[in-house]
């Protein structure tokens, strides 16, 4: 079984950091970062199993929403694995799913406006 590497979620803590760089919280991006490869393999395999359920797109919205909010200082977790456990948990959740699926099919409608 595919397990995704650790290195994605540093990859994406970094790119978040420099996109979201102006923001308060901005640094705790690339604290996360730094910690990505301690991740467990088995929260690691958890998600990788429930991402390959999901709408990509709306997985992809969600992380992108959880990055904005850390960098907002509205979210704030020890480390990377912190945040992987809480992915973990929030895609568990039908509703937030199903919010994000229909943020992605509302932005895709006024794309092609």
């Amino acid at each position: 079984m595919y397990v995704m590497n650790p290195n994605l979620f540093r990859q994406y803590f970094l790119h978040f950091a420099g996109k979201l760089a102006d923001a308060p919280g901005a640094a705790h991006l690339t604290k996360l970062a730094a910690t990505a490869k301690a991740i467990p393999v088995p929260v690691l395999a958890s998600l990788t199993a429930k991402m390959a359920r999901l709408n990509p797109r709306a997985v992809n919205w969600t992380l992108a929403t959880l990055a904005e909010e850390i960098a907002d200082g509205c979210a704030d977790y020890g480390d990377a694995t912190g945040f992987a456990r809480a992915l973990d948990r929030d895609l568990e959740w039908p509703e937030l799913m199903e919010l994000a699926r229909a943020e992605v099919e509302r932005r895709e409608r006024g794309s092609l406006h």
